[in-house]
């Protein structure tokens, strides 16, 4: 993960030394010590990369991540914005029904314990859902719960993800599940 710092560091997590970190540099980092500094506010992704970039002229794919931490809801809109998708996020399943209509999003990114709504709900909602194009938008589950790779078949999702998600095999569930933004 390529992350540029944003403020001045010190201490350490995990044994590493923040301090080596230096304002407004780019760095590749792992996925932990990444997500540690993305979520504590002290690093963005970097957009340096110009292999990120879409191809000029053709529509970014969307992804919609529903998700109730404010936290993890920045870090993957960061992440799927890195990677040339085009975020769109809701808190929870109902907000997440609204935003699936709206945005017609080529994947969704679906948390499971949410508020008003859990995951499971949205997604059966979302199947039942007369428009096809929308009832049939594929899920990639990514959740806490400790029996969450057993939902894939129940949600008929097509990849499910623990959390704390490995940021690689999230890239890569969605360039596989994805559909065109032409969709």
């Amino acid at each position: 993960m390529r992350v540029r710092i944003t403020r001045p560091l010190s201490g350490s997590v995990d044994g590493i030394e923040l301090g080596r970190f230096l304002e407004g540099l780019t760095y590749d980092v792992g996925t932990t010590i990444g997500n540690y500094l993305l979520s504590e506010g002290w690093a963005v992704l970097s957009m340096d990369d110009d292999a990120v970039t879409p191809p000029l002229g053709r529509p970014r794919a969307s992804v919609l991540i529903v998700e109730d931490d404010e936290d993890t809801r920045v870090i993957l809109a960061q992440l799927l914005e890195h990677y040339g998708w085009e975020p769109h996020v809701a808190s929870d399943g109902v907000e997440g029904l609204a935003a699936l209509q709206r945005c017609r999003p080529s994947l969704i990114v679906l948390d499971l314990g949410l508020p008003r709504m859990d995951g499971v709900a949205f997604r059966q909602a979302q199947r039942q859902l007369t428009d096809w194009r929308l009832a049939s938008v594929p899920v990639v589950v990514v959740s806490a719960q400790h029996d969450a790779p057993e939902y894939k078949q129940r949600l008929h999702a097509a990849e499910v993800l623990t959390k704390p998600f490995d940021v690689e095999a999230l890239v890569r569930a969605i360039r596989c599940h994805a559909r065109p933004a032409s969709q």
